[in-house]
Protein backbone atom coordinates (compact mmCIF):
# COMPACT_ATOMS: atom_id res chain seq x y z
CA UNK A 1 0.00 0.00 0.00
CA UNK A 2 1.46 3.41 -0.96
CA UNK A 3 2.36 5.82 1.80
CA UNK A 4 -0.30 8.29 2.78
CA UNK A 5 0.66 11.79 1.54
CA UNK A 6 2.04 14.00 4.26
CA UNK A 7 2.22 17.78 4.46
CA UNK A 8 5.81 18.94 4.20
CA UNK A 9 7.47 22.20 3.27
CA UNK A 10 7.85 22.24 -0.51
CA UNK A 11 11.39 22.14 -1.76
CA UNK A 12 11.78 24.96 -4.28
CA UNK A 13 15.04 25.03 -6.18
CA UNK A 14 14.65 28.63 -7.35
CA UNK A 15 15.70 30.17 -4.09
CA UNK A 16 18.55 32.35 -5.32
CA UNK A 17 16.34 35.22 -6.57
CA UNK A 18 19.22 37.29 -7.90
CA UNK A 19 17.55 40.27 -9.56
CA UNK A 20 19.37 43.21 -11.11
CA UNK A 21 19.10 46.56 -9.37
CA UNK A 22 17.14 49.20 -11.32
CA UNK A 23 20.34 51.03 -12.37
CA UNK A 24 22.03 47.87 -13.69
CA UNK A 25 23.15 47.74 -17.32
CA UNK A 26 21.00 45.33 -19.41
CA UNK A 27 22.78 42.01 -19.71
CA UNK A 28 24.30 42.10 -16.22
CA UNK A 29 24.74 38.58 -14.84
CA UNK A 30 24.06 38.21 -11.13
CA UNK A 31 25.21 34.69 -10.39
CA UNK A 32 24.68 33.28 -6.94
CA UNK A 33 27.86 32.37 -5.06
CA UNK A 34 26.03 29.18 -4.07
CA UNK A 35 25.12 28.17 -7.63
CA UNK A 36 26.31 24.63 -8.41
CA UNK A 37 29.25 24.27 -10.80
CA UNK A 38 27.99 23.40 -14.28
CA UNK A 39 28.06 19.91 -15.71
CA UNK A 40 27.84 19.79 -19.50
CA UNK A 41 26.43 16.59 -21.02
CA UNK A 42 26.27 16.14 -24.79
CA UNK A 43 23.99 13.66 -26.52
CA UNK A 44 24.81 13.70 -30.23
CA UNK A 45 22.73 11.48 -32.47
CA UNK A 46 21.43 10.65 -35.92
CA UNK A 47 19.42 7.78 -37.35
CA UNK A 48 22.36 5.37 -37.13
CA UNK A 49 24.05 6.12 -33.83
CA UNK A 50 23.90 8.07 -30.57
CA UNK A 51 26.79 9.23 -28.41
CA UNK A 52 26.71 10.58 -24.86
CA UNK A 53 29.76 12.33 -23.43
CA UNK A 54 30.60 14.91 -20.79
CA UNK A 55 32.26 18.10 -22.05
CA UNK A 56 34.80 19.53 -19.64
CA UNK A 57 35.04 22.97 -21.23
CA UNK A 58 32.19 25.18 -22.52
CA UNK A 59 34.31 25.97 -25.59
CA UNK A 60 34.13 22.28 -26.55
CA UNK A 61 30.49 22.90 -27.51
CA UNK A 62 31.61 24.80 -30.60
CA UNK A 63 32.30 21.58 -32.52
CA UNK A 64 28.60 20.67 -32.26
CA UNK A 65 26.95 23.94 -33.25
CA UNK A 66 26.73 23.15 -36.97
CA UNK A 67 26.78 19.43 -37.68
CA UNK A 68 24.59 17.11 -39.71
CA UNK A 69 23.61 15.23 -36.55
CA UNK A 70 21.40 16.55 -33.75
CA UNK A 71 23.33 17.80 -30.72
CA UNK A 72 21.55 18.07 -27.38
CA UNK A 73 23.76 19.92 -24.91
CA UNK A 74 22.38 19.93 -21.37
CA UNK A 75 23.96 22.15 -18.71
CA UNK A 76 23.22 21.31 -15.08
CA UNK A 77 24.02 24.20 -12.75
CA UNK A 78 24.33 27.89 -13.54
CA UNK A 79 28.07 28.06 -12.99
CA UNK A 80 30.15 31.23 -13.03
CA UNK A 81 30.75 34.26 -15.25
CA UNK A 82 33.51 32.54 -17.24
CA UNK A 83 31.17 29.70 -18.17
CA UNK A 84 28.59 32.07 -19.60
CA UNK A 85 31.08 34.32 -21.33
CA UNK A 86 32.36 31.26 -23.19
CA UNK A 87 28.90 29.88 -23.96
CA UNK A 88 27.76 33.30 -25.13
CA UNK A 89 30.72 33.38 -27.52
CA UNK A 90 30.11 29.85 -28.85
CA UNK A 91 26.35 30.22 -29.40
CA UNK A 92 26.40 33.96 -30.20
CA UNK A 93 23.98 34.75 -27.39
CA UNK A 94 22.74 38.27 -26.81
CA UNK A 95 23.69 39.67 -23.37
CA UNK A 96 20.00 40.12 -22.50
CA UNK A 97 19.38 36.46 -23.37
CA UNK A 98 22.17 35.44 -21.01
CA UNK A 99 20.60 37.60 -18.32
CA UNK A 100 17.26 35.79 -18.74
CA UNK A 101 18.95 32.40 -18.46
CA UNK A 102 21.17 33.14 -15.48
CA UNK A 103 19.22 35.60 -13.33
CA UNK A 104 16.54 33.25 -12.05
CA UNK A 105 13.64 33.14 -11.69
CA UNK A 106 12.25 34.66 -14.89
CA UNK A 107 8.72 34.68 -16.25
CA UNK A 108 8.12 32.18 -19.08
CA UNK A 109 8.94 33.75 -22.43
CA UNK A 110 9.88 33.06 -26.04
CA UNK A 111 12.37 35.29 -27.85
CA UNK A 112 13.42 34.76 -31.46
CA UNK A 113 16.88 35.85 -32.58
CA UNK A 114 18.50 35.66 -36.00
CA UNK A 115 20.13 32.23 -35.55
CA UNK A 116 18.27 30.68 -32.64
CA UNK A 117 15.15 30.73 -30.51
CA UNK A 118 15.17 31.07 -26.72
CA UNK A 119 12.42 29.64 -24.55
CA UNK A 120 12.30 30.16 -20.77
CA UNK A 121 10.01 27.86 -18.81
CA UNK A 122 9.67 26.01 -15.53
CA UNK A 123 10.06 22.33 -14.78
CA UNK A 124 8.31 20.67 -11.86
CA UNK A 125 9.36 17.28 -10.51
CA UNK A 126 8.21 15.17 -7.59
CA UNK A 127 10.60 14.22 -4.81
CA UNK A 128 9.36 10.70 -4.08
CA UNK A 129 11.12 10.48 -0.71
CA UNK A 130 9.42 13.55 0.77
CA UNK A 131 6.32 13.76 -1.47
CA UNK A 132 7.07 17.41 -2.19
CA UNK A 133 7.56 19.14 -5.50
CA UNK A 134 10.61 20.92 -6.86
CA UNK A 135 10.19 23.86 -9.20
CA UNK A 136 13.14 25.14 -11.19
CA UNK A 137 13.76 27.24 -14.27
CA UNK A 138 14.75 25.48 -17.46
CA UNK A 139 15.96 27.42 -20.49
CA UNK A 140 16.08 26.23 -24.11
CA UNK A 141 18.24 27.59 -26.92
CA UNK A 142 17.16 26.06 -30.21
CA UNK A 143 19.42 26.28 -33.26
CA UNK A 144 19.27 24.57 -36.63
CA UNK A 145 21.14 21.44 -35.57
CA UNK A 146 21.41 21.81 -31.80
CA UNK A 147 19.38 22.28 -28.65
CA UNK A 148 20.96 23.74 -25.55
CA UNK A 149 19.11 23.21 -22.25
CA UNK A 150 20.07 24.85 -18.96
CA UNK A 151 18.83 23.59 -15.59
CA UNK A 152 19.44 25.11 -12.19
CA UNK A 153 20.16 21.82 -10.42
CA UNK A 154 21.49 18.44 -11.60
CA UNK A 155 19.50 16.41 -9.05
CA UNK A 156 15.98 17.06 -10.29
CA UNK A 157 14.89 16.16 -13.79
CA UNK A 158 11.90 14.69 -15.65
CA UNK A 159 13.67 14.24 -18.99
CA UNK A 160 14.83 10.65 -18.51
CA UNK A 161 12.20 9.26 -20.90
CA UNK A 162 13.51 11.39 -23.77
CA UNK A 163 17.09 10.30 -23.10
CA UNK A 164 15.96 6.68 -23.17
CA UNK A 165 14.09 7.14 -26.45
CA UNK A 166 17.28 8.49 -28.00
CA UNK A 167 19.46 5.76 -26.50
CA UNK A 168 17.16 2.87 -27.49
CA UNK A 169 16.07 4.38 -30.82
CA UNK A 170 12.44 4.18 -29.69
CA UNK A 171 9.90 6.01 -31.80
CA UNK A 172 10.81 8.57 -34.43
CA UNK A 173 13.09 10.83 -32.41
CA UNK A 174 16.37 9.59 -33.93
CA UNK A 175 15.00 10.28 -37.41
CA UNK A 176 13.96 13.84 -36.63
CA UNK A 177 15.75 17.16 -36.25
CA UNK A 178 16.41 19.44 -33.27
CA UNK A 179 12.90 20.94 -33.53
CA UNK A 180 11.41 17.54 -32.73
CA UNK A 181 13.75 17.11 -29.76
CA UNK A 182 12.56 20.50 -28.46
CA UNK A 183 8.95 19.35 -28.77
CA UNK A 184 9.70 16.02 -27.04
CA UNK A 185 11.31 17.75 -24.06
CA UNK A 186 8.45 20.21 -23.66
CA UNK A 187 6.05 17.27 -23.76
CA UNK A 188 8.05 15.48 -21.04
CA UNK A 189 8.00 18.60 -18.86
CA UNK A 190 4.21 18.86 -19.19
CA UNK A 191 3.87 15.16 -18.30
CA UNK A 192 5.97 15.83 -15.20
CA UNK A 193 3.17 17.96 -13.75
CA UNK A 194 0.70 15.07 -13.56
CA UNK A 195 2.26 12.99 -10.74
CA UNK A 196 2.71 16.18 -8.73
CA UNK A 197 -0.94 17.16 -9.20
CA UNK A 198 -2.02 13.62 -8.28
CA UNK A 199 -0.16 13.81 -4.97
CA UNK A 200 -1.62 17.22 -4.19
CA UNK A 201 -5.10 15.95 -5.04
CA UNK A 202 -4.61 13.24 -2.42
CA UNK A 203 -3.37 15.85 0.05
CA UNK A 204 -6.51 17.92 -0.45
CA UNK A 205 -8.70 14.87 0.19
CA UNK A 206 -6.67 13.92 3.27
CA UNK A 207 -6.91 17.44 4.69
CA UNK A 208 -10.63 17.60 3.98
CA UNK A 209 -11.20 14.36 5.90
CA UNK A 210 -9.05 15.61 8.79
CA UNK A 211 -10.97 18.89 9.09
CA UNK A 212 -14.34 17.13 9.05
CA UNK A 213 -13.49 14.30 11.45
CA UNK A 214 -10.74 15.54 13.75
CA UNK A 215 -9.49 19.11 13.20
CA UNK A 216 -6.37 20.15 15.11
CA UNK A 217 -4.39 23.33 15.68
CA UNK A 218 -2.13 22.28 12.81
CA UNK A 219 -4.97 22.10 10.28
CA UNK A 220 -4.89 25.84 9.57
CA UNK A 221 -1.13 25.74 8.99
CA UNK A 222 -1.60 22.84 6.58
CA UNK A 223 -4.23 24.80 4.65
CA UNK A 224 -1.88 27.79 4.44
CA UNK A 225 1.00 25.60 3.22
CA UNK A 226 -1.23 23.97 0.62
CA UNK A 227 -2.36 27.37 -0.66
CA UNK A 228 1.27 28.48 -1.00
CA UNK A 229 2.24 25.32 -2.85
CA UNK A 230 -0.68 25.51 -5.27
CA UNK A 231 0.03 29.18 -5.98
CA UNK A 232 3.63 28.32 -6.90
CA UNK A 233 2.38 25.42 -8.99
CA UNK A 234 -0.04 27.72 -10.82
CA UNK A 235 2.77 30.13 -11.64
CA UNK A 236 4.89 27.25 -12.94
CA UNK A 237 2.10 26.07 -15.23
Amino acid sequence: MPNKPQFRQSNLVSHFNYFNSPESIPGTLNLSPNAPPPRIILIDYNQNQATKIELKNPLDCEAYVDTESVSWINIDGLGNHTTWEQLGEVFKLHPVALEDIVNVPQRPKVVEYENHLIFISRMVTLDQSSQTFISEQISFILGKHYLLTIQEEPKYDCLFSVRERIRTKKGAIRQKNADYLFYALIDAIIDGFFPVMEVYGELVQSLQSEIISCPTNKSLAKIHQLQQDLLIMRRAI
